[in-house]
C-alpha cells in the first residue's frame, strides 16, 4: 500500500511538472519598459503618449493580436478620440477601438474588455469613479517565435478634454494579447502602469481625480433630473466635524428663473448615511429634493456638511467657501 501511494505520488508530481512546463511554454511575457506623457494640455487639444514595451516569447509560434487599453474620463470618449500606431522588429501597424459587444480574451463570465479591465485593475491611483478603460486591439496579427524578444514603440494620440473642462487626472495603460487577455493566474501577460498626473485647461470649477477630495460627486456630470451621489470623505484631512456620526448636507439650488431654494435642515431628507470610518453619503434626486415646479431647470447648487446643530459647516478647501454642484449634459 505505501509502495502504491510513492508511486501515485512520483506521478503526480511528474504530471504536474509536465503540466507546468506546458503552461510556460504556452506563453509569453510582456513588460513595459516606460510611458513618456505630457504633463499639461488643453482642453480639446491632442496629446501624444508612447508606450515603450518588451515581448518576451516562450514556446511558439504565435500569431496573435496586441489588446491595448487606456483608462480615462468617460466624458472624453477616447474611443472616438484616439489613435494608436506602432513600430516593431515585426513591422508597424494600427489598432482600432474593440466594440463593447465584444469578449474579452478568457474572460470566465463572458465579460467585454471594458468590464474586465475595470475589474482587474480598478481606477488605480485616482479617486472620483467616474472613468472607464477604453480597449483597443491591432488591425493586424504578429506572428512570433520561441525565444523572440520583440521591442515595440506605441504612438497613442488622443484628443483629451473634449468635455471642455478643468481637469486633473492619471491616465493609465495596459498591453495585452488578444487570446490570454487579463488571465487571472498570469499578470505578467498583462502588464499595467499609470502615468502622472495630467492637468488639462478648461472652463469650469477642476474636477480633480488626482487628489483626495473632502467631497467626491458620481457622476461628475449630471442634469438636475439624475441622481447624484454626496460624499463626504472626512479622512482626507482634520476638519470641524471630525470623529462626528450625525452629518447633514446643506445645501441651495439656483435655479433658470432666478430663485434660491435652501434645503439647510437637519432632519431625515437630509442626513447622510455611514459609508465607512470617516465617509458618509447621500443620494439626491435634485428635481424632488428642491421640490422644483414643471418649468423650472437648477444650474448649480452649493452645499456644505454640517453637524446635527447646524453650527458647523465645511466646504471646499476646509473651509467656509461652498462646494459646488453644476449641472451640464455630456
Amino acid at each position: 500500500m505505501i509502495k502504491h501511494l510513492r508511486n501515485v505520488r512520483k506521478k503526480l508530481l511528474k504530471y504536474t511538472g509536465l503540466a507546468a512546463l506546458i503552461l510556460l511554454l504556452s506563453n509569453c511575457e510582456f513588460v513595459i519598459n516606460f510611458i513618456t506623457q505630457p504633463l499639461t494640455a488643453n482642453a480639446g487639444e491632442q496629446i501624444t503618449a508612447v508606450l515603450d514595451a518588451n515581448f518576451r516569447i516562450n514556446g511558439g509560434p504565435y500569431t496573435k493580436n496586441i489588446v491595448i487599453g487606456i483608462l480615462a474620463p468617460r466624458s472624453w470618449k477616447l474611443a472616438q478620440n484616439t489613435t494608436i500606431t506602432y513600430t516593431s522588429a515585426k513591422g508597424p501597424g494600427t489598432f482600432k477601438p474593440i466594440p463593447p459587444d465584444v469578449v474579452a480574451g478568457n474572460a470566465k463570465n463572458g465579460e467585454n474588455w471594458t468590464t474586465i479591465m475595470k475589474k482587474k485593475m480598478g481606477i488605480g491611483p485616482n479617486y472620483i469613479d467616474d472613468m472607464e478603460w477604453v480597449p483597443f486591439i491591432t488591425t493586424q496579427t504578429i506572428s512570433a517565435n520561441n525565444n523572440d524578444d520583440i521591442h515595440a514603440v506605441f504612438t497613442i494620440k488622443m484628443k483629451v478634454g473634449v468635455d471642455g473642462q478643468n481637469t486633473s487626472v492619471r491616465l493609465g495603460y495596459v498591453v495585452c494579447n488578444d487570446t490570454d487577455g487579463l488571465d487571472d493566474g498570469s499578470p505578467y501577460l498583462w502588464p499595467f502602469k499609470f502615468a502622472d498626473c495630467l492637468e488639462v485647461k478648461g472652463a469650469g470649477d477642476l474636477i480633480d481625480f488626482c487628489n483626495p477630495s473632502l467631497s467626491i460627486l458620481n457622476p461628475v456630470k449630471a442634469l438636475d433630473n439624475d441622481y447624484e451621489t454626496i460624499t463626504f470623505d472626512n479622512t482626507v484631512v482634520n476638519t470641524e466635524l471630525k470623529g462626528q456620526t450625525d452629518i447633514y448636507l446643506c445645501a441651495t439650488a439656483h435655479t433658470s428663473d432666478g430663485k434660491d431654494i435652501a434645503i439647510c435642515t437637519q432632519d431625515d431628507r437630509s442626513k447622510m448615511i455611514e459609508a465607512g470610518a470617516n465617509k458618509f453619503q447621500i443620494v439626491i434626486w435634485p428635481r424632488q429634493y428642491f421640490n422644483l415646479s414643471a418649468g423650472q431647470t437648477i444650474t448649480s447648487v452649493d452645499y456644505y456638511f454640517t453637524n446635527k446643530a447646524g453650527n458647523v459647516k465645511v466646504g471646499y478647501g476646509n473651509t467656509d467657501a461652498p462646494f459646488k454642484l453644476r449641472f451640464v449634459c455630456d
